[in-house]
């Protein structure tokens, strides 16, 4: 092992080796990971932590049989993407999920009310995406189990109070997240694969804006954090900007719907292929059937093509609404 390392990685190691199951091994894991430099002598070293990492992960997602029920962090993908909603205390997640969603969160004035994930359907449009209250980040408790969560997730959604002093709020959960080897990417920023913190695209959300002097502490909050991070406000209470919400979270999960027909026949526009952006036309084949990648010729296209019926090949960048006809 490299005798250079620093003391945020021995302190990160100790927890480790205190840690109880894979979700504690996998956040303490990452910990040491971010905490490693980067240079010749720590590539062994990093590239062991990277596989740690994965096996504590997928023990996390597949638990062994005989090893009891699997973990309540262990959620499921499913519909369009995945937002985990992170957020302090009584910052308004679970109103948040339970409104949007209609699932049964538990809701009340006192700290730490939210024990363990839940995760619910927001319809939107044409698509389902997931939600995922979780307890809050600044219950150290949980705090492992809930970034091991937040390592899969598609997309990280920061709640914070307006009632109370949302920017305060939202640097000290940026502070935890730094703590624990992770970076929410501003606007604008690709993941940098060189970086060994986890990176996660992100969205601003600032709860109870019904509540009084909600508006003077959006907008100081705004002032400080819309330059970096796309921010916005609503109320679980009176359904403000609930559906901005929804089209907000889709936009921030970088997803396209594409729509496949048959020849001679019309788009079914309730059932789209949800694809990431940037995705072209032989992604969505291979969608369909992998077998596609290999007898695929060409494809007849209607949206963003220069006329309807377009003619294009696998290499075709798709775009939101597309709608295209395979051919063999």
């Amino acid at each position: 092992m490299p005798t250079n390392l620093p003391p945020k990685y021995h302190v990160a190691e100790e927890a480790f080796r205190a840690a109880v199951g894979p979700a504690e091994k996998a956040a303490t894991l990452q910990q040491m990971l971010s905490a490693t430099p980067k240079h010749k002598g720590t590539d062994h070293l990093r590239a062991d932590l990277r596989a740690r990492i994965s096996k504590a992960l997928e023990e996390l997602e597949n638990p062994k049989r005989g090893a009891g029920r699997p973990s309540p962090y262990a959620i499921r993908k499913e519909g369009a993407g995945q937002a985990v909603l992170i957020g302090k205390s009584n910052a308004g997640k679970s109103q948040l999920v339970a409104t949007l969603t209609g699932a049964d969160a538990k809701v009340a004035a006192y700290p730490f009310t939210t024990r363990i994930p839940l995760p619910g359907m927001l319809p939107f449009q044409n698509v389902k995406i997931q939600v995922v209250d979780t307890p809050a980040i600044d219950d150290p408790e949980v705090q492992s189990q809930l970034f091991s969560l937040v390592r899969n997730t598609d997309l990280v959604v920061v709640v914070v109070d307006l009632s109370e002093d949302p920017s305060t709020d939202a640097d000290e959960i940026l502070g935890e997240m730094d703590r624990f080897g992770y970076r929410l990417l501003e606007k604008g920023k690709a993941i940098d694969p060189d970086d060994p913190m986890v990176q996660k695209p992100c969205l601003f959300v600032g709860s109870k804006s019904d509540q009084e002097d909600a508006d003077v502490a959006f907008e100081l909050f705004e002032e400080l954090y819309a330059p970096r991070f796309s921010t916005i406000r609503v109320s679980a209470d009176t359904g403000i900007g609930l559906d901005a919400l929804g089209e907000a979270i889709f936009q921030a999960l970088g997803k396209v719907r594409v729509y496949l027909k048959a020849e001679r026949t019309k788009a079914d526009l309730g059932m789209p292929e949800v694809l990431t952006i940037g995705s072209i036309v032989e992604d969505a084949a291979i969608s369909v059937h992998k077998d596609w990648a290999r007898k695929f010729k060409f494809a007849l296209l209607w949206g963003s093509g220069k006329h309807d019926g377009q003619r294009v090949g696998r290499d075709y960048v798709l775009e939101d609404g597309d709608v295209i006809e395979l051919h063999s």
